[in-house]
């Protein structure tokens, strides 16, 4: 169901770009870069300061969903500001916390939800406090652009959740690991930014391109958002972020449009690899030492097709297991 909402919307914002800021481009990556280069970063830092000031919205149209061992079907609402639901419910502080934010048009509750998958893994593996974080009212009734002036808002909200946690139990910054999908990744950043860094680790699965610009690090996911900053890239095209933005960054099949299993470079084929990323971290969750996930460090993807990178000693394994101890960008070939 989502990915048939971001396919439907994907055509109408690709095919809009022509009647707008590029009738001269003739190809669909032309068109693109002239969409994506045609905002000023200085006017968008404006905006997203403005909308955080005027903002009414608050933490009303976002929940908080905890999910245990307890109770792994059905999740009990935490609610900012209320620390109450928080000590009634089967929280515990000494187990790990994984926090997992959707991202534009998705929700916490689709089976098929970066939510729903990662935490089926994760309660099936071990026992961990894992928290959906639900801004879907935002996220499918808002356009994208209106999404994402709201990302700072949403993650600051997350943030106060992080507090609450950590004043009302025996959590810790370190127990917390917050993992994002497509504009959650950036989400997540935000949070990260609210605790300068001092999070364990923040994990972004395909962090959102557009309008997530690489020289303003201070409004999108950057390596110093937490102390382990991990980025698992898997589109080329529009969704995704290509370039480096973690402390570590995955490229399983080079990182590109039409991953395994998906067909076709627009419209299906860009949404389908988009989904990869957290379906392989899905799959990284239950599989510790897999060598299917083992990924090397490389200068780029046609030298590690051709084994001449460098170091073949140097590698790590990309999803839940990876190492805090590396640093750069890997390869690896996964189905």
């Amino acid at each position: 169901m989502q990915s048939l909402r971001v396919i439907g919307v994907l055509m109408v914002f690709v095919c809009s770009l022509r009647s707008g800021r590029s009738k001269t481009a003739n190809t669909v990556e032309e068109m693109l870069a002239a969409t994506l280069e045609g905002y000023d970063p200085v006017v968008l830092q404006q905006m997203l300061d403005e909308t955080e000031d005027n903002s009414n919205t608050k933490c009303h149209h976002i929940s908080f969903w905890l999910y245990t061992k307890a109770h792994n079907h059905t999740g009990l609402e935490l609610v900012v500001g209320d620390p109450g639901t928080l000590t009634s419910s089967d929280f515990d502080g000494s187990k790990p916390t994984k926090i997992l934010i959707h991202g534009w048009l998705g929700d916490a509750v689709d089976y098929e939800s970066v939510c729903m998958m990662l935490k089926a893994e994760y309660l099936e593996s071990g026992n961990y406090n894992v928290v959906c974080v639900d801004w879907a009212v935002l996220a499918i009734d808002l356009p994208y652009i209106t999404a994402r002036l709201r990302c700072r808002i949403i993650g600051n909200c997350v943030a106060d959740l992080v507090s609450m946690l950590v004043d009302n139990s025996a959590q810790t910054v370190d127990d917390i690991h917050i993992i994002g999908f497509s504009m959650g990744a950036h989400i997540a950043g935000y949070v990260g930014k609210r605790f300068d860094g001092r999070l364990q680790r923040i994990t972004g699965l395909d962090p959102a391109r557009p309008l997530f610009f690489s020289r303003m690090p201070s409004e999108r996911l950057n390596e110093n958002d937490a102390t382990f900053v991990d980025v698992v890239h898997t589109t080329s095209f529009l969704l995704g972020e290509h370039k480096p933005i973690g402390k570590i960054d995955f490229y399983p099949n080079g990182g590109y449009t039409r991953q395994p299993g998906c067909r076709g470079i627009y419209f299906f084929g860009e949404v389908c690899s988009h989904y990869k990323s957290y379906e392989y971290y899905a799959r990284s969750i239950q599989s510790e030492g897999d060598e299917s996930f083992k990924a090397v460090r490389c200068e780029q993807w046609e030298d590690y097709k051709k084994s001449t990178c460098k170091d073949y000693d140097d590698f790590t394994y990309m999803g839940e297991y990876a190492s805090s101890n590396f640093s750069g960008n890997y390869y690896l070939a996964i189905k």
